[in-house]
């Protein structure tokens, strides 16, 4: 009776990436289903606590070939309660014993941390990690614990071929001083610096509860020039909107997809004086501006509404734009007149922006109205006369 050849049984089961139950039952239906199947079973593992952890290293005992086929790592502590001043206080102890299995983790290119003091973790414990950070290209950091500010530098410089960082809710107690040039530190400063000159960030997420100002200050300063694609930004720190510029610029053309909000609003002096701009951003393909709150929006340059918007749109020189997306939300449908639609119609109209989508989401407390629904989409619509002779428009109440 003629066989497959292995090749296509392998086919199959790759097909299967995302179906466990089904990966679980093929890896016992025959041995030579077994190398692939385990390549997608324990692709992706996810530590949650300490008995998690022993099931693994357990795992890792009786069958220490699984750990070769392991690419993406999350450890993820729980909070235990909150301390006198109302600070949660994280369940993180167990995560030392993991440091016996990540020499193991060769091929791990995928880390997430969640919940986890850094700085109170064993010396051997940090250790390890920092080996094992020298292979991770995607890093994932969600309401981690620092030290000091200082620490979190020190942390994502022992990343040297990091492309893509998430920084959501990282936090520090205590300020650090400027740092003293490498050379200063220590003898091997150049050994240090030629590691650190090899990263090449491509996507970066910085969230506001944590400072953008910390991670945006040192990527300005790494010893290479960094060239994102992706950035995805929500600023709080007012009275350091340049820093946001600075990023904008230094990205450059490289820059292809940028989702912006600023919560507290953009301050007057940071629109007249061009501080946020896109002129340099050349090769846009698609712009969001999410969070546009009336309730904060702060009117200045003819009373109009979110000027900084209308600013940066006008900035845009980008010829390979596919899309731009607005987030409103309004109190009334009667707020959309504060905008400045002329300005806004014209610039969307511009010859190099035809074929353009627009897509407006908006949150409207009158939109519970059936009949407000349409005066929004209608009244945006009507907005925007020239625009709709060239590109297409989408209005969607959320």
């Amino acid at each position: 009776m003629p066989t497959l050849p292995p090749e296509l049984f392998d086919e199959a089961i790759d097909h299967l990436w995302d179906d466990p139950t089904t990966l679980r039952a093929c890896s016992l239906t025959c041995r030579a289903f077994v190398p692939t199947a385990r390549l997608h079973i324990f692709r992706t593992i996810r530590i949650q606590g300490a008995g998690h952890c022993d099931r693994f290293r357990a795992l890792l005992a009786t069958a220490p070939g699984i750990a070769c086929c392991v690419r993406r790592l999350t450890i993820c502590a729980a909070y235990k309660g909150v301390d006198a001043e109302g600070r949660a206080l994280e369940d993180d102890a167990w995560v030392n014993t993991i440091a016996a299995v990540l020499p193991q983790l060769t091929r791990i290119t995928t880390l997430g941390i969640a919940r986890v003091r850094w700085n109170a973790l064993l010396a051997e414990t940090q250790c390890a990690f920092a080996e094992l950070f020298r292979q991770i290209q995607t890093l994932f950091l969600f309401e981690v614990r620092f030290l000091a500010s200082g620490d979190v530098l020190d942390f994502l410089s022992a990343f040297p071929v990091l492309s893509e960082l998430y920084f959501h809710g990282v936090s520090w107690e205590n300020e650090s001083p400027a740092p003293l040039p490498l050379a200063i530190q220590h003898p091997g400063y150049m050994e240090a610096r030629k590691e650190q000159e090899r990263m090449q960030l491509s996507y970066l997420f910085l969230d506001p509860k944590s400072s953008p100002t910390l991670v945006t200050e040192w990527l300005l300063r790494h010893p290479s020039e960094q060239h994102l694609r992706s950035i995805q930004l929500c600023w709080r720190e007012i009275d350091n909107m340049k820093g946001v510029g600075d990023l904008l610029h230094a990205s450059g053309a490289s820059l292809e997809r940028l989702s912006i909000e600023f919560p507290a609003g953009v301050p007057e002096e940071a629109v007249l004086q061009n501080q946020i701009s896109l002129v340099h951003n050349t090769g846009l393909r698609s712009v969001h501006f999410g969070g546009l709150k009336v309730a904060v929006a702060r009117t200045f340059l003819s009373n109009h509404l979110f000027p900084w918007v209308t600013a940066m749109i006008s900035q845009i020189r980008s010829t390979h734009l596919q899309e731009i997306i607005f987030e409103l939300e309004l109190n009334t449908v009667r707020d959309l007149l504060s905008l400045d639609w002329a300005r806004i119609d014209r610039d969307l109209s511009r010859e190099e922006f035809k074929g353009l989508t627009v897509i407006f989401y908006v949150s409207c407390n009158d939109t519970i109205i059936g009949k407000a629904v349409k005066d929004v989409q209608k009244g945006i619509s009507d907005c925007l006369p020239g625009f709709r002779e060239r590109g297409t428009l989408c209005v969607s109440c959320i």
